[in-house]
């Protein structure tokens, strides 16, 4: 009744060796891709060799598309349309600690409103506080070691990579502010009720510090944080001037 259709999804072919790519290039060219209309394929990659034959192949006769990480701005607002979208309220300042715990997977953000709305269709922070488990990006305890460790290079290092990888710096800011806030705690003795990586990790890492050296690092944080909200400064520049003043 109906004509077959075939869905063909290749993941990481631009991780695979040339021989394979080049396979599946001449594969591709045996086949008449405009009239054949039974096969879809699709190729999904994290990381594209734009210079390859294979991609300039692709995109010179198919759709191409690329899906950025939202930024912290698009983020907030898809929050904030998914909520409403599901008969629920939330301020900004909630959707700045949603993004803080969760992170910039919308699958996972999705469901862990999902999770909140079933609770209180108004979500407010101690909810998130109650019933999701931060994620913190590895990156951040690298940097926080790094930070440690007065290693002013790595440090610099690690977030110069971070931008390269079209991240968002306030995230990065957050993040930071997160995982101090963790270590005063761990040195004042503090309970953390976190992942048990996350707390083995924050211990390790309270020893590289004084109390008084994140007092200072926290203030230094939160005055960065400030003056982005209040239009002083720029994400970009406020950290980079933090981190090179180590």
């Amino acid at each position: 009744m109906f004509d077959e259709k075939k869905l063909l999804i290749i993941e990481n072919i631009f991780s695979a060796n040339k021989e394979l790519q080049e396979d599946i290039l001449e594969f591709l060219k045996n086949r008449n891709l405009e009239t054949d209309k039974d096969r879809i394929i699709i190729f999904w990659d994290e990381e594209i060799d734009k210079k390859s034959i294979l991609y300039k192949f692709l995109k010179s006769r198919a759709k191409v598309q690329e899906f950025e990480p939202l930024k912290r701005t698009q983020l907030k607002n898809w929050i904030r349309n998914y909520v409403v979208e599901q008969k629920g309220k939330i301020e900004d300042l909630v959707a700045e600690k949603l993004i803080e715990y969760v992170g910039k997977d919308l699958w996972r953000m999705s469901n862990e409103i999902n999770k909140l709305l079933n609770y209180n269709k108004d979500i407010k922070v101690e909810y998130i506080e109650l019933l999701i488990k931060p994620e913190i990006d590895l990156n951040v305890f690298e940097m926080v070691d790094a930070l440690g460790y007065k290693n002013k290079n790595k440090v610099l290092k690690i977030f110069n990579q971070f931008l390269e990888k079209r991240e968002d710096e306030t995230y990065l800011l957050t993040m930071f502010i997160y995982q101090i806030r963790n270590l005063i705690k761990v040195k004042t003795g503090g309970r953390l009720d976190l992942h048990p990586f996350v707390i083995r990790k924050s211990r390790q890492q309270a020893r590289n510090f004084s109390f008084e050296d994140l007092k200072k690092i926290y203030y230094q944080l939160l005055t960065i944080d400030f003056d982005i909200k209040t239009g002083k400064t720029d994400p970009k520049v406020g950290l980079e001037l933090f981190l090179t003043a180590l």
